[in-house]
């Protein structure tokens, strides 16, 4: 079951125990607008957060765990993440990918931008351990402005 509006604190321990870089004070940071956890009964199997940054909308963490992955859970979460941002008008959804193809399988498209990637570039495993690359789902296209840059 898919459930938004859920507590940060077991979605935080979710996040870092699948290898996401979360700081204590992501909260504050990131700015969360929605928050989806995947749940049987009170098992938490994954979770997805999005966040406004940079003048935009972005999937900042998805995850989910081992044991319950290939469900489509994490396809489920996605869409649910799009759907949100559809509902709220927003022309983009961004995602900076440590996993690509699986954004790329679900329609997110590559981007020159890399405004997401700021903080990365400051990581010691920046193009070392991880790779991540910058993706947009685009949502609608509005008169005079584009989701990329």
């Amino acid at each position: 079951m898919l459930q938004r509006g859920t507590e940060h604190g077991d979605l935080t321990a979710l996040y870092r125990d699948s290898g996401l870089e979360i700081g204590k004070g992501w909260i504050a940071e990131n700015n969360p607008v929605l928050s989806i956890a995947a749940r049987r009964g009170k098992t938490l199997l994954g979770a997805a957060t999005v966040s406004r940054r940079f003048g935009r909308l972005i999937l900042d963490y998805l995850a989910v765990k081992p044991e319950a992955r290939g469900l489509g859970l994490g396809k489920r979460l996605t869409e649910s993440c799009l759907d949100y941002a559809k509902a709220a008008g927003e022309p983009a959804l961004w995602v900076a990918a440590r996993e690509p193809g699986f954004y790329r399988h679900l329609d997110a498209q590559e981007t020159d931008d890399t405004a997401l990637l700021a903080d990365c570039r400051c990581c010691p495993d920046y193009m070392k351990a991880c790779s991540p690359i910058e993706l947009v789902f685009k949502l609608k296209e509005t008169q005079g402005h584009s989701s990329e840059k």
